[in-house]
């Protein structure tokens, strides 16, 4: 690839990824709330004290398909398409999302410090042996520039390890 092809497409992604990021952020608030005991469906369902046969008969399924959606959620096969039309049996909206436990910045650039760890401990095990030591600064500074390499060349197995 075209070093100048690769700065263009790191500083685009870089850009998606903070748009992203910053959109992201927004949900951050829903990493705190676990599934409860009983699931979202169940709790739900009994909170607007709704039984399972009532709502069996809105989404037009029998009341052990119910059952057997409120525990398939529990043990995390539900489909989206089965718990969509829940939400909607429910008078609810049903969302779908991933949220990061961190920045995707954070994220891409942890993958590139390891693998610039990989290649400076190959690098230092080589200058040693050469008796040609970089200094904490030398290898501070080697270690920052070849972060910001990687992040731009993406090399092709990037997120293998």
């Amino acid at each position: 690839m075209n070093r100048n092809r690769a700065i263009m497409d790191y500083w685009d992604i870089k850009l998606m990824r903070e748009q992203l990021d910053r959109k992201l952020k927004k949900l951050s608030i829903l990493l705190s709330p676990d599934l409860p005991d009983r699931g979202w469906v169940k709790l739900i369902r009994e909170s607007l004290g709704m039984s399972g046969q009532e709502l069996a008969d809105r989404v037009g399924l029998d009341q052990s398909n119910i059952s057997r959606l409120e525990n398939s959620e529990l043990s995390g096969e539900a489909k989206l398409s089965s718990l969509r039309k829940i939400a909607e049996g429910l008078n609810m909206k049903f969302v779908y999302g991933f949220v990061p436990k961190e920045s995707l910045e954070s994220i891409v650039r942890d993958q590139a410090q390891k693998i610039a760890k990989e290649r400076m401990a190959k690098v230092s095990h080589t200058m040693l042996l050469e008796a040609q030591e970089l200094s904490i600064e030398e290898k501070a500074r080697m270690f920052d520039d070849l972060v910001q390499k990687i992040l731009i060349e993406k090399p092709k197995r990037f997120w293998k390890k």
